[in-house]
């Protein structure tokens, strides 16, 4: 039997796309050990995993990633993060032999692979990025305007070497963490500019496996209406005045507006909305898309494909990190339609949603890359690439 350790970013868009893998690796009886947040810790247990908790540093810290103290914020909280998770590892390594460690393209996958001296999987819940992405970002060395790091940052980062004997090659390895293979949850047809990776790199689309979560959201007053769907994700913060958009935008509509506000928004901040609105800090995404006629989405990566996969047309308002590229590969295959967010007003919003509804392209576009996710590389070929790569590390 093997034993696997799985690495990840705390947030939705990250945890979610690896539950299925998660899942067939506990099926294929292998020892799984998930070292995560307590906030996932139901779902990844019902998926099969042991789950060791870190400190969840993401949900605590106000990010204003659009300015420089922002980027500066998400750094320290990736690199106190993987001194947390260093040291569990430490811990466990004192009793358990992992065979391979399984990580998100972000945060301390790397680290904890050349810990253990092990062999590494990475897993993209994102596309693949090239290089000359990567060069634009504040945390490249060769970015024009690279981030100059705090004193905290630096001991931070000296105590991380001094303890453990890791230390990132640069920052931007907090964000494109690779693997000896990776696995991405996308489609090569999804993937811009695909031919560019090879086969080391192990398409195998989104999965969507039940979540073991139990909420008190009406899922019944969606049925048989006509239902618009909003989030912005868990992670954007001050999302109050869009909020307040789409309730001018949508009061007259004639069914339901369901709107996904987040854990960090501000509830008292918002307008009075019609009864035909349910706003919630966390709604049930899966079920609600299920019977939902339009979503529109900030464009991350796990939203745009749980979208996708209920063939529910796209209303996409990207912010940062991979949502412009998201949105972009979206409108060049005519299944999403784009509007800018510094433009956004009630206006556009109900334009863009007419737009999705009556335009049948943009179905016919989903349809597409849908029918792409179901030709993926299938999990059972997955696993004898994992176990081959361990046979090469262990000859």
């Amino acid at each position: 039997m093997k034993t696997v350790l799985i690495l990840n970013f705390p947030a939705e868009g990250h945890v979610n796309p690896t539950l299925g893998i998660t899942k067939a690796f506990s099926d294929k009886g292998y020892d799984v050990h998930y070292i995560s947040t307590e906030k996932y810790k139901k779902r990844l247990e019902a998926a099969g995993a042991t789950v060791h908790l870190h400190r969840d540093l993401l949900r605590t810290t106000p990010i204003h990633v659009g300015s420089p103290n922002g980027i500066l914020d998400f750094v320290k909280i990736h690199i106190k993060t993987s001194l947390d998770i260093l040291q569990i590892v430490k811990d466990l390594s004192k009793s358990i032999q992992f065979d391979f460690v399984y990580y998100d393209k972000f945060g301390a996958g790397e680290l904890v692979r050349d810990y253990l001296d092990i062999p590494g999987v990475s897993s993209s819940a994102s596309f693949l990025f090239g290089e000359e992405h990567l060069k634009i970002l504040p945390l490249h060395p060769e970015s024009g305007a690279p981030l100059e790091l705090d004193q905290e940052c630096e001991d931070l980062l000296a105590k991380m070497k001094e303890t453990y004997g890791v230390a990132p090659k640069n920052l931007v390895q907090f964000m494109n963490n690779k693997g000896e293979l990776n696995v991405v949850y996308t489609s090569r047809y999804f993937q811009p500019e695909s031919d560019r990776f090879g086969d080391e790199c192990l398409f195998i689309g989104p999965s969507f496996p039940k979540r073991a979560e139990k909420t008190d959201f009406p899922i019944e007053q969606l049925k048989d209406e006509s239902v618009i769907y909003i989030s912005m994700g868990t992670v954007l913060d001050h999302t109050e005045d869009f909020f307040n958009l789409c309730i001018d935008a949508f009061s007259g509509f004639n069914g339901k507006v369901v709107i996904a506000a987040g854990e960090k928004a501000d509830l008292t901040k918002l307008k009075q909305a019609p009864e035909n609105f349910i706003i919630a800090p966390y709604v049930p995404q899966l079920e609600v898309l299920e019977q939902s006629d339009v979503f529109i989405t900030h464009g991350g990566m796990n939203s745009v494909n749980e979208g996708i996969h209920f063939s529910v047309p796209l209303v996409v308002m990207p912010h940062d990190k991979d949502q412009p590229m998201v949105a972009q590969r979206l409108s060049e295959l005519h299944a999403g339609y784009v509007i800018s967010k510094d433009e956004v007003n009630a206006q556009i919003l109900k334009q863009a949603v007419d737009e999705v509804l009556r335009n049948d392209q943009y179905m016919a576009g989903i349809k597409k890359i849908n029918q792409s996710f179901k030709e993926c590389m299938d999990m059972e070929e997955v696993m004898e690439r994992i176990d081959e790569l361990i046979r090469q590390k262990n000859k």
